[in-house]
């Protein structure tokens, strides 16, 4: 089963929603499906409509919900509505603060209850006119190190951290899902799966007693992520090809590759 764990709903028309879910179907792989508004400069579809889509297209769409964190507390009635909807999972993106707040802890505490995963952007996000109004330091808020405070406090939940930090936090962001059981990451994006060479990705990865070079338990710390739309279901299929070329090249076993292609998502999901 592969499984695109980073997907994106832009658009709730219903034909371009059908080719999506036709592309997905061309790969073989079911996606992992966020909308949400207030991204900000990005609004996307409202939670609720993602889950409908998602409850239509149940063997394929897999609804993520994206919860504000912003300068208030998470609402967790919110969440457990939504789950009871059929959300599998949380997007968090765009923070008013830092995302080892204690506004946003209780959210954590909740997700690692409910056995729900929660996928972090971060690194690289375009100014927009949001920034404007709230001034805020959005990317540094959004640096993989701030992952640590929840994942050493809720240590049974799965976080996993998108782009792998992107061009700004590589290192820090390999770092992290080498010391952290419960941290992963994905490549998603261009400027990750096509910006990082295998060779790059496997010095990042390499065990950090170089006598004892045991990759594989690090590339297993990798998710099959592509940060597709709706919109653009290429993107998908760009990013499963990369992955795949990456994979090979750095001589992941099939086990490794299953893993990282959907089995680890799987195992989260009950799938």
């Amino acid at each position: 089963m592969i499984i695109d764990f980073h997907a994106h709903f832009n658009s709730g028309d219903p034909a371009e929603v059908k080719a999506f879910v036709a592309n997905c179907e061309k790969n073989n792989c079911r996606a992992a499906m966020s909308g949400g508004l207030h991204y900000g400069g990005h609004d996307f579809l409202p939670n609720d409509q993602v889950i409908d889509y998602c409850n239509e297209y149940k063997d394929v769409l897999i609804p993520l919900v994206k919860l504000d964190l912003w300068d208030k507390p998470v609402d967790l009635d919110e969440l457990h509505r939504l789950v009871d909807r059929g959300a599998k999972g949380v997007k968090c993106i765009y923070p008013y603060y830092e995302y080892d707040h204690d506004l946003y802890m209780p959210l954590y505490e909740e997700c690692e209850k409910l056995g729900l995963p929660i996928l972090f952007h971060t690194g690289n996000y375009r100014p927009n006119e949001e920034d404007m109004r709230s001034r805020r330091p959005i990317l540094k808020n959004m640096n993989p190190i701030n992952l640590d405070r929840p994942a050493r406090s809720f240590q049974k939940l799965k976080i996993v951290i998108a782009h792998l930090g992107t061009t700004f936090w590589r290192v820090q962001a390999a770092e992290m899902i080498k010391m952290h059981d419960n941290v992963y990451a994905d490549l998603a994006g261009s400027g990750s799966w096509m910006g990082l060479s295998a060779n790059e990705l496997a010095q990042l990865l390499a065990p950090w007693v170089i006598l004892c070079r045991d990759n594989a338990k690090h590339f297993k710390k990798l998710v099959f992520g592509s940060d597709c739309y709706v919109k653009i279901p290429s993107i998908q299929t760009d990013g499963k090809l990369h992955y795949e070329q990456i994979l090979r090249k750095v001589g992941a076993d099939q086990e490794t590759r299953d893993a990282v292609m959907g089995g680890t998502v799987a195992s989260w999901l009950g799938l």
